[in-house]
């Protein structure tokens, strides 16, 4: 039969009319033999049912439907040879010997669907059935049903509950404010200068200004336009001394002043030249054992020779250009290498005479009258304007012996142990602008070759000289030197990258086991914090490997051997106790989730990667319905871990605080059953070990709020405080206990007792701000006598309460005096240096005022103008860039704290306005993946599903790891009937997240349920062009998804 790869012609439209005659006649035969066959097929399988009655119930088993399978060791050839005209939808469903096509289908055994094959012998009641008209026979096509497509696609997460998926399952509470009905748009306008700018460029300073033996540099002339009489750079200022206030403003009368005055600073031309020439006495035949009387006279003398007849026609400047040049030859300084490191053992000094004494012999001596700064413009030395460019050209100092090649060469030749002059030198290389692209790679590798060659046992070479590799070796040579790499130099990063530059999942989970097994070894020789952290990342890293391959069942297996094996050789007995508290809440966080805890990593990359956060987290429940595991089970699985994780050697408040995580998410279990009494007893059992723990005394009054006892909610607090009246962060936490429940009217007397614990008696006449402000070192009206003081306030104890102290007074601040008053004490409070932690509570406090205060003044446009700048502020001089455990250099953007502040904000803007706020702070964090998912939450609540797929899209670029993004901008498309851009968004998807089997599923479902959809629609005689291409679209997925499941069986 002819193909249509062979025919004269594959577009009728782009040739001549004859030629389209023959291409519809030979299609009109075509059809006429297809419609022979289906007649022949028909007449075939209406005889083998007549026959099939006749015949005894035992049949020879054969499949009532040959199934299409590529076969694995040629699926580039039954892709190309996809016949566009002769792979109808009948001619799919002949028998499985007709055509070598099908034959070479069946040979394989991948991607099998379950009830595709019958291997059961049909009974009397499926033999009749057979015998029925084809409208009752379930659809199939490629061997699979129609119908059960339709139920696989009608179960998948449309893009309501995808939704709703990425933005339930936090645990954090969002602080909600009070609205302020303000038109945010206006205020806006208002208020464009509190916008970011951008800075104007300004003419390049150099640094090296700060010293003033820059002088002696021609840049300090040349580059930065300034003469060496300049007061700014020659002066005779006293670091130590203060200047005077009177004559910094206008006029010192005081003829006694001992501080600095204008007068006092300022160099005349005679101590100019002593300054410049001091830098080496030698010149003028003095030492630094000289007197200034000595000195001074030789200096003259020096000047005298020097200019002879020629002083009085040169100015003051060129004579010091002079005197500059003629100390860089005695030096052996050659331009630009004049920099003077030594510390000069005489200087000019101005000392105070009596004023009678003061007399001005000459011009030049004169010390007193107007300050001599910088030359005027217009009588500046006029630069040529390239000169005043700094290029690379431009040699600065401490730069060339080291940035030279040649001298870097030499360096590592002499010094071959040196790591960083050979990675120095191979960087070098690597960024010369030189020659081309793989000829800087392949001198870069050298350099990195030789460096192993005498640092072989090195990891830090090896990590640079493998991902350098990776770049131009193939998959073997990349291997091979991995697996050397290990071998010489084992090391936790060595192999971390080993496992970075791996690709399949066989390949990562090997080298993962490895790693493992190595660090166990090493543990094994010695404990450390950083070896029992590296231990758990990659067995978590094992573990989330498994999961995002699809593997769960493996994935709980790899994770229950390393916590359970009854034998030493597991995982666990080599964790830290606080490590291996974390490995039990990720196994139970699994047994729930089939997942591990989103805290641990970052949110914008799905794909196996390593542990960025370490701190506890409580399990995202959110009704007793989630509860997957029987309750009784999961909290005997709970009560085994806070077993494993018990260390006898440590007292039962050690033992309590090391398990707190544990028993954290114990209570929320109860209290998510409603077992309040269970939740309440176990709390209080903890605390008669940890009575100052905060969290158990929080987590106790929330239980009793929730059952409706607030009398026992307050007396928690009030019994902690009164058992430990100096904790400091105790009294914080009933502070917000009472201004929470009944605004801190009753608040002011128990302030007075707390603070008072910390003095004597007779502080009765003092205020409690006026104490505060003598226990924080803040400068007041009062002076309180240190007599009245307990204790001595320098010590460890007191130290670890001043953090809290701060935030009581500020949080109290408002009950006893005025507004401005208060913004004064949060302002000192954020510029004290405190914890990360200490200061994001400063800040959330201060915002909280800052919205009350909005909220409840008449000028709401100006207060709520002033509210956003502070919120603004706060968002952009807190930090969101961490390091991750253990390393100085890896850093991740922790957006946690920032979100909480833009979502407190939201509740106090109009919800009109949402939008364009989400939208103006996802534009400033763009990488902030949480903020983006609650944009496009609010846009799908307020239906807007054109600016969703816009926004979700976007963001497919700006975090391209983030699963949930990805998802979503697919499902967007979905709804909105775009195939064409979701088969391009899968694309780019897979090629972020490789690995990812749910996105496979996903792309898997779609294609087939789309094509087979739309090929049913069309008869074997009527074929579309348009149907074949996306049957070959469907295959081509089908052969990918192949080569992924061969790299997962």
């Amino acid at each position: 039969m002819m193909r249509l790869d062979n025919s004269p012609i594959s577009s009728p439209r782009k040739h001549s009319a004859e030629l389209i005659a023959m291409e519809k006649r030979r299609l009109q035969k075509l059809e006429y033999e297809y419609a022979l066959k289906i007649q022949k097929l028909k007449e075939a399988r209406a005889l083998k049912a007549k026959e099939q009655q006749n015949l005894v119930p035992v049949v020879e088993e054969e499949p009532e439907f040959s199934v299409p399978q590529p076969s694995l060791h040629d699926l580039t050839q039954d892709k190309l040879t996809l016949d566009t005209e002769e792979n109808d939808v009948d001619d799919e469903v002949l028998s499985g010997a007709s055509r070598e096509r099908r034959r070479s289908f069946l040979e394989s055994n991948s991607f099998t669907k379950p009830n595709l094959k019958h291997t059961d012998t049909p009974n009397k009641e499926c033999i009749n059935k057979l015998s029925k008209s084809t409208v009752e026979k379930p659809e199939l096509f490629l061997g699979l049903k129609i119908g059960e497509l339709q139920k696989l696609y009608s179960r998948a997460d449309s893009l309501k509950q995808l939704i709703l998926k990425t933005t339930t399952g936090t645990t954090e509470k969002v602080l909600h404010g009070q609205e302020i009905s303000v038109d945010v748009d206006f205020v806006t306008a208002q208020s464009k200068t509190t916008e970011v700018k951008p800075c104007p460029f300004r003419p390049y300073q150099s640094p090296l200004l700060v010293f003033k033996s820059y002088r002696f540099s021609p840049y300090y002339r040349t580059k930065e336009k300034l003469p060496l009489s300049s007061v700014s750079y020659s002066n005779m200022v006293e670091p130590d001394q203060c200047f005077c206030r009177f004559d910094l403003t206008g006029t010192c009368n005081d003829d006694d002043c001992q501080w600095q005055h204008v007068q006092d600073y300022t160099l005349s031309r005679k101590r100019l030249f002593q300054d410049i020439l001091s830098y080496n006495l030698s010149l003028i035949g003095c030492s630094e054992m000289s007197t200034d009387e000595e000195i001074a006279s030789a200096a003259e003398k020096y000047v005298e020779k020097l200019f002879g007849v020629n002083k009085d026609r040169m100015s003051m400047d060129q004579m010091a250009v002079l005197l500059v040049s003629n100390v860089n030859e005695s030096k052996g300084h050659t331009p630009p290498f004049t920099t003077y490191k030594d510390k000069r053992k005489w200087k000019p000094k101005f000392c105070r005479k009596p004023v009678s004494e003061n007399s001005c012999s000459s011009d030049d001596e004169q010390s007193t009258g107007p300050i001599k700064y910088a030359f005027r413009p217009e009588k500046q030395i006029n630069v040529p304007a390239l000169d005043t460019v700094v290029t690379p050209d431009d040699v600065r100092y401490f730069t060339s012996e080291t940035d030279d090649i040649a001298n870097l060469e030499a360096s590592v030749l002499e010094n071959p142990s040196h790591v960083q002059l050979w990675l120095k030198l191979a960087y070098k290389y690597l960024n010369q602008n030189e020659g081309l692209c793989s000829e800087s790679l392949d001198s870069a590798l050298n350099v990195l070759a030789r460096a192993l060659e005498n640092n072989k046992d090195n990891p830090e070479i090896w990590c640079h000289y493998l991902r350098l590799f990776s770049k131009r070796g193939t998959k073997e040579e990349v291997q091979e030197m991995c697996e050397t790499a290990v071998e010489y130099a084992p090391d936790y990063q060595s192999f971390w990258t080993f496992l970075h530059l791996e690709s399949t999942f066989e390949e990562k989970d090997y080298v993962c086991e490895r790693m493992v097994e190595f660090l166990m070894g090493a543990a094994k020789r010695e404990i450390s914090d950083i070896l029992s952290f590296q231990l758990l990342e990659a067995l978590l890293f094992r573990v989330q490997l498994h999961i995002f391959t699809g593997r769960c069942q493996s994935a709980l297996a790899v994770l229950q051997n390393a916590l359970k094996l009854a034998n030493d050789a597991i995982v666990a007995e080599y964790l830290k106790t606080d490590d291996r508290c974390l490995a039990w809440l990720a196994y139970i966080h699994l047994i729930e989730f089939n997942s591990l805890p989103s805290k641990l990593y970052d949110p914008s990359n799905a794909n196996p990667s390593r542990i960025v956060n370490t701190e506890p987290f409580v399990m995202p429940w959110q009704a007793a319905q989630d509860v997957k595991t029987n309750p009784d089970l999961l909290l005997a699985v709970f009560e085994d871990a806070v077993k494993a994780c018990t260390d006898e050697t440590l007292t039962s408040g050690e033992r309590i605080e090391v398990c707190l995580p544990l028993y954290t998410n114990m209570i929320a279990l109860h209290q998510l059953l409603e077992r309040y009494e269970e939740a309440v007893e176990l709390c209080t059992s903890l605390l008669e070990s940890c009575p100052t723990n905060c969290q158990l005394l929080e987590t106790l009054a929330a239980l009793y709020l929730k059952t409706d006892r607030y009398d026992k909610a307050r007396r928690v607090w009030l019994t902690a405080f009164e058992n430990n009246p100096q904790n400091a962060e105790i009294f914080y936490h009933l502070c917000k206990f009472f201004i929470l429940q009944d605004g801190g009217d009753k608040l002011l007397p128990v302030l007075r007792q707390f603070v008072g614990s910390f003095f004597k008696p007779g502080f009765e006449k003092y205020s409690n701000v006026d104490l505060f402000r003598y226990l924080l070192n803040i400068p007041g009206p009062l002076d309180i006598p240190a007599c009245l003081c307990k204790g001595n306030f320098d010590d460890d104890a007191f130290n670890n309460q001043v953090p809290y102290l701060w935030l009581i007074y500020c949080l109290c601040h408002p009950l006893q005096s005025s507004i401005k008053e208060t913004v004064e004490a949060y302002e000192a409070a954020l510029g004290v240096a405190m914890r990360s932690d200490i200061v994001q509570k400063i800040w959330m406090d201060y915002l909280v005022f800052a919205n009350n205060r909005a909220a409840g003044s008449r000028n709401k446009v100006q207060e709520f103008k002033l509210f956003t700048d502070l919120v603004n502020r706060c968002l952009v001089t807190v930090p969101a860039r961490y390091p991750i455990p253990f390393s100085s250099a890896d850093y991740w953007s922790n957006y946690e704290f920032h979100n909480r502040v833009i979502f407190f904000y939201l509740s106090c803007v109009p919800k009109t306005q949402h939008s364009k706020t989400l939208e103006r702070f996802c534009s400033a964090m763009p990488a902030n993946s949480r903020l983006a998912l609650r944009l496009l939450q609010h846009e799908w609540e307020e239906s807007n599903v054109q600016i969703l797929k816009l926004q979700a899209k976007m963001f497919t670029y700006n975090i391209p790891t983030c699963l949930a993004t990805w998802k979503i901008a697919i499902a967007a498309e979905i709804a909105l009937k775009g195939q064409r851009e979701v088969h391009r968004l899968y694309q780019r998807a897979l090629q972020k997240l490789p690995l990812c089997a749910s996105l496979w599923k996903d792309v898997m479902l779609f294609i087939f349920y789309f094509i087979l959809m739309f090929s049913y629609k069309f008869s074997a005689c009527a074929i579309s062009i348009d149907v074949v291409n996306a049957q070959n679209l469907a295959l081509s997925y089908f052969y990918a998804s192949l080569s992924f499941t061969a790299t997962l069986v």
